[in-house]
């Protein structure tokens, strides 16, 4: 199902800009929104990976062989 929501969204996405691509005014929209699109993708992508994010303190348990006592 999720497949079908994107060739629908691809198909009028090219249907939209067969349509405005010979309109001056509507080039630089679509430009303009293209941009913005992608720039907004690519920060909220960066936001839920934690790009950037500081380490935490090191695992207690890392060099733990497993002995009980």
């Amino acid at each position: 199902m999720r497949d079908l929501g994107f060739a629908g969204a691809g198909f009028v996405f090219g249907w939209l800009m067969s349509k405005t691509w010979s309109d001056p005014g509507c080039q630089v929209g679509l430009v303009i929104f293209l941009v913005a699109t992608a720039v907004m993708t690519l920060v909220f992508a960066l936001a839920v990976v934690g790009h950037g994010r500081h380490p935490g303190p090191e695992d207690p348990d890392k060099d733990d062989d497993g002995d009980p006592s």
